[in-house]
């Protein structure tokens, strides 16, 4: 049994999947729902998971909290009924109604590394979670913040004097703004992370992007997770439409059909194999067009197909009958959803 469960919004996949792997590399098993066949038994599989599991990671991102995210919440409201959920923010969020008062990991700015100090924080949530004892108080926002002030003391000092290095700051989006020399002055301040600038790399990249494609702003966030572009994807992403296309498909069924030897006798058993096939037409129609008979199939021909056959010589020649089937070709109904983001 898996001891922790991962609610999230397929968006998000990508990160996830990093996550995963570092929580399996720390000694704990994840459940997740990458890989799943759809259908009826999806859900329940889902469900199944989520009632075992001993703690529930739910991430908190744009999509997550937006309208689309239904099923993250219901799944976060169900863990924390039970009193083992842990959210966690990717995205700089607020947590939906009713979740504010629970502590909250931030690995917004996490790169993957299992010694980053939020992700300690994490698993230290994780392991009370599995012992039964409260989650400990982060220790990650504590760190970040005396690493901040070691390095604007370390800043300060190479640049010569603070206030030099705070008329710099305060002059980034002038300077990257300016309208000459563009867009070489923005790729350079990209480069070194001032301004909130796009790299070079990264602004080609949005500006080549397929317009209106959900899965090219997906793949945008994957390759750029701390980009300039990051959050105006995001936003698209939460505002994306989703159309449905009806289509039907080809396919093929087979249904047991029986045979009896009640036939007038043939001369040859080939003959009488014939005549067995000849009888059961209409009933395979019958069984395909009762299949086909709902809305998610529709019929389009029928034929018999002997298995086993049993053939016995009478007076006047040979009667057989067979053990089959009916061999259905339908159209079955299909629906395809159309995303459009932008």
């Amino acid at each position: 049994m898996n001891e922790i469960f991962i609610s999230y919004k397929r968006e998000d996949e990508a990160w996830v999947g990093q996550l995963v792997k570092a929580l399996e590399s720390s000694g704990h098993s994840v459940w997740w729902d990458r890989g799943l066949s759809g259908g009826e038994s999806w859900r329940s599989q889902i469900l199944t998971a989520l009632q075992a599991a001993k703690c529930v990671i739910v991430i908190w991102t744009h999509e997550s909290v937006g309208p689309s995210g239904d099923f993250v919440r219901d799944e976060a409201s169900q863990a924390k009924r039970r009193g083992v959920l842990i959210p966690v923010m990717l995205d700089k969020v607020d947590p939906p109604l009713g979740f504010g008062e629970l502590q909250m990991i931030d690995l917004t700015h996490w790169k993957g590394k299992p010694s980053d100090p939020f992700f300690q924080d994490l698993c230290a949530a994780v392991s009370a979670k599995l012992e039964g004892r409260p989650v400990p108080p982060a220790k990650g926002p504590m760190k970040r913040l005396l690493r901040q002030m070691t390095w604007s003391t370390l800043s300060a000092a190479g640049l010569g004097t603070l206030i030099f290095g705070f008329n710099l700051f305060s002059a980034q989006d002038q300077v990257c703004g300016l309208s000459l020399f563009q867009p070489q002055i923005s790729d350079a301040c990209g480069s070194l992370g001032l301004g909130n600038r796009p790299t070079r790399k990264e602004r080609i990249a949005w500006q080549d992007r397929e317009q209106g494609s959900c899965e090219a702003l997906r793949v945008h966030i994957q390759d750029f997770p701390e980009g300039a572009y990051r959050n105006a994807a995001a936003d698209m992403l939460a505002g994306r439409q989703v159309t449905q296309t009806e289509k039907w498909a080809p396919t093929t069924r087979r249904l047991a059909l029986f045979t009896n030897d009640d036939a007038t006798p043939s001369h040859t058993e080939a003959k009488a194999q014939s005549t067995a096939l000849a009888r059961a037409q209409d009933s395979a129609e019958r069984l395909c067009k009762g299949f086909g008979a709902g809305t998610i199939f529709r019929f389009i021909s029928a034929k018999p197909a002997a298995q086993h056959w049993n053939c016995s010589h009478v007076a006047g020649g040979v009667v057989c009958s067979f053990e089959g089937e009916a061999v259905c070709e339908l159209e079955e109904r299909q629906i395809q959803e159309n995303e459009l983001c932008g």
